[in-house]
C-alpha cells in the first residue's frame, strides 16, 4: 500500500512527494550494546521491521532506517555509537527539510530509542513553529504497551529485556544467543518511580554487569510476535488518522 523510497526510481518518487503525503523516518541504533545475547543492531532490526509492516498497510513513503542517533547511556560500552544531541537534531531536521521544501507537511518519526525521544520532540516543536510542519514521534515505551504487559512476566525492564529479546526471537532468531540471557536490573533513584511509571526524570547510564535491564531468560518468539503485532497496530491506527488529515487541519 505504501512505498519504500530506497526501492523507487527518481521518476517514480515524483508523484508521491506532495503536501498530502506522509513521510515515515525510522530511527533505530545499528551499533549499540544489548548484552551478550542480542546483536548490536537490535534497535535497527526491530525498528526496520515495524517500518516495513506499516509501509505494507498504510499509504506512506518510508525512508531508510537511520542507524545512528543519540545514545548517551552507552558511550562507555565499546562499539556503541552515540551522536551528540544537537548534531542529531540538526541531521534529522535536514532530512525532514529535504521533503518539506517540496511541500510535505506530515512526517512520522518511528523512534526506536529512549534517549532519542527528547531531542526528537524538541525537533518536532521547532518544525511545527518554524516551518508549519507536523512531525509526529512514536514512543517505543508506549507502542504495544498493553500487550507487552500482558505477555511479559519480568518485574521490570527497559533494555535487552524480555520484550526486546522476544521481538528479536520472532524477527531474527538466528542472531539471538539465549544461552547467554540473564536477569539483571538497573538501579532506580528512590522516589522517582511510581507503580510502573515515572514521576521524576533522573538520568543514568547503563551500568549492569551484562548491559541489560530486565529478565531476558523469559523471552519467547511467541511473545515477540504478539508484542510486534500490537506495536504495528498502534502505528497503523495513528497513521490512518494522520493520512486522512489535510494541511488545512494542522495548526
Amino acid at each position: 500500500m505504501g512505498h519504500l523510497i530506497s526501492e523507487l526510481t527518481y521518476e517514480q518518487c515524483q508523484s508521491l512527494i506532495h503536501e498530502n503525503a506522509v513521510i515515515v523516518l525510522p530511527i533505530g541504533g545499528g551499533s549499540k550494546e544489548h548484552g551478550a545475547h542480542l546483536p548490536m543492531g537490535t534497535d535497527f532490526f526491530v525498528t526496520n521491521y515495524l517500518a516495513r509492516q506499516v509501509t505494507e498497510r498504510c499509504d506512506v513513503l518510508t525512508l531508510p532506517t537511520l542507524p545512528y542517533a543519540y545514545f548517551p547511556a552507552f558511550v562507555e560500552w565499546k562499539g556503541s555509537v552515540s551522536v551528540d544531541y544537537q548534531h542529531f537534531i540538526d541531521y534529522v531536521g535536514d532530512i525532514l527539510l529535504s521533503f518539506a521544501r517540496f511541500g510535505v507537511k506530515k512526517f512520522l518519526i518511528l523512534d526506536g530509542g529512549v534517549s532519542t525521544h527528547i531531542p526528537l520532540k524538541l525537533l518536532a516543536l521547532t518544525m511545527n513553529n518554524k516551518h508549519n510542519v507536523k512531525v509526529a514521534v512514536s514512543d517505543c515505551a508506549g507502542l504495544g504497551r498493553e500487550t507487552e504487559r500482558q505477555v511479559c512476566q519480568q518485574k521490570r525492564g527497559g533494555h535487552g529485556d524480555e520484550g526486546e529479546t522476544s521481538s528479536m526471537l520472532h524477527i531474527r532468531p538466528e542472531l539471538v544467543r539465549m544461552e547467554k540471557a540473564v536477569e539483571e536490573y538497573s538501579a532506580s533513584f528512590p522516589a522517582s518511580m511510581g507503580d510502573g511509571f515515572q514521576k521524576i526524570y533522573f538520568p543514568n547510564r547503563m551500568c549492569t554487569p551484562h548491559g541489560i535491564n530486565g529478565n531476558s531468560t523469559l523471552a519467547t518468539a511467541e511473545k515477540g510476535e504478539r508484542i510486534l503485532a500490537a506495536q504495528t497496530e498502534d502505528l497503523v491506527a495513528f497513521l490512518n488518522e494522520f493520512i486522512a488529515w489535510t494541511p488545512g487541519d494542522l495548526t
